[in-house]
C-alpha cells in the first residue's frame, strides 16, 4: 500500500484531502478534479490501486477505468454541453506524467478556450520505416494474446475447419452451375450461328473461374491459419482473420493470385472450357 502522502491521488482516494472536488467514488475507480483545471469541468478518473504505469493495469482494472471514462464523459456532455472533449493519458516522464499514478483526463473543449494541443505537422518515419514499425508493434500485440487452452484451441479449429469447408463446397458448387450454362450456351451459339453467344459463354466461363480461384486462395488461407493455430502460434482466441496468419504487412484482398489461377482445380477445368468457347466463335466468325 502506498503512503497517501507520497501520492496525492492515492491521498484523495484514501480520503484525506477534503479540499478534493469528487465527483464520484467507487470500489474500482475514483473520479475527481484536478487542483487546478485546464477547462471547465476538467476531470480525471483513477484507478485506486496504486499504479503508476499504464501498463501494469490489469484487466479488470482497464475495463473498469474504460467504464468509468464512458460513464463520465457522457455525464460531462450532457451537463455541460461542450463543443469537443479531450481524453488525454501520459505515462513516463518523456510523455509529461508528473503523477505517478495511473490518470486519465477528460478535459471539455470550446472554441477559444485556454487548452492547446498541437501535433507536429509530418509524419516521424517514413513509409518504410512506419512498415517495419508496424511489424514490431503487431508481433509484440500477438505475444501478448492470453494462453488458450486445449478445449477453447479444438473449438477454435473447428470454426476454422468450418470455413475450409464452405470454401471447397463454394467451389464445387461453381464448376456444377457453369458447366450446365456454357453447354447451354455454346449450343445455342451454335444452331444459332452467333459468334457472339459463344462469347458470352466464355464470359462466364471467366467469371466463374475468377469466382473459383478466389474460393480457392480463401481456402488455402483459412488452411495456414488453421495449422498455425493447431501450431499453438499466438493467434487470437477464436480469431478468424487470415491475415493473421501471412507475414507481417503483407496484405490481404480478394483477388486471386496467379497460383491460384493456375492450379490443378482451376486451370484444368476453366482452361479446356475457355478454349472451347474461343474455339466455338472463331470458328462461326469464319463460316
Amino acid at each position: 500500500m502506498v503512503n497517501p502522502a507520497s501520492c496525492p491521488f492515492c491521498g484523495i482516494i484514501a480520503g484525506y484531502d477534503a479540499s478534493a472536488r469528487l465527483v464520484y467514488r467507487s470500489q474500482e475507480v475514483t473520479v475527481f478534479f484536478p487542483l487546478e483545471p485546464a477547462t471547465r469541468g476538467h476531470t480525471l478518473v483513477v484507478p485506486n490501486r496504486h499504479v503508476a504505469d499504464l501498463t501494469d493495469l490489469t484487466a479488470a482494472e482497464g475495463r473498469d477505468l474504460g467504464e468509468a471514462l464512458l460513464k463520465t464523459a457522457r455525464a460531462i456532455r450532457s451537463g455541460l454541453a461542450p463543443d469537443g472533449l479531450n481524453v488525454i493519458q501520459s505515462t513516463g516522464a518523456a510523455a509529461t506524467q508528473t503523477v505517478p499514478h495511473v490518470h486519465f483526463h477528460l478535459v471539455p473543449r470550446w472554441p477559444g478556450d485556454r487548452m492547446t494541443l498541437q501535433w507536429p505537422m509530418g509524419a516521424a518515419e517514413d513509409d518504410q520505416a512506419q512498415n517495419r514499425t508496424l511489424a514490431v508493434i503487431q508481433a509484440a500485440l500477438l505475444n501478448e494474446a492470453s494462453t488458450v487452452g486445449a478445449e477453447d484451441r479444438r473449438q477454435h479449429l473447428s470454426f476454422i475447419q468450418a470455413v475450409v469447408t464452405r470454401m471447397s463446397q463454394a467451389s464445387s458448387a461453381s464448376k456444377s452451375w457453369l458447366l450446365p450454362i456454357v453447354t447451354v450456351t455454346y449450343g445455342y451459339a451454335i444452331t444459332s450461328k452467333s459468334p457472339f453467344v459463344a462469347l458470352l459463354g466464355c464470359l462466364a466461363v471467366l467469371v466463374f473461374g475468377v469466382l473459383d480461384a478466389n474460393y480457392l486462395k480463401q481456402e488455402r488461407a483459412f488452411r495456414k491459419l488453421y495449422d498455425e493455430v493447431a501450431a499453438g502460434r499466438p493467434i487470437p482466441a477464436f480469431s478468424m482473420n487470415p491475415a493473421l496468419a501471412s507475414p507481417a504487412g503483407t496484405r490481404v484482398n480478394y483477388w486471386p493470385d496467379w497460383p491460384d489461377v493456375r492450379s490443378w482445380a482451376v486451370a484444368p477445368v476453366y482452361g479446356p472450357l475457355l478454349l472451347a468457347g474461343l474455339g466455338v466463335a472463331g470458328w462461326l466468325f469464319c463460316r
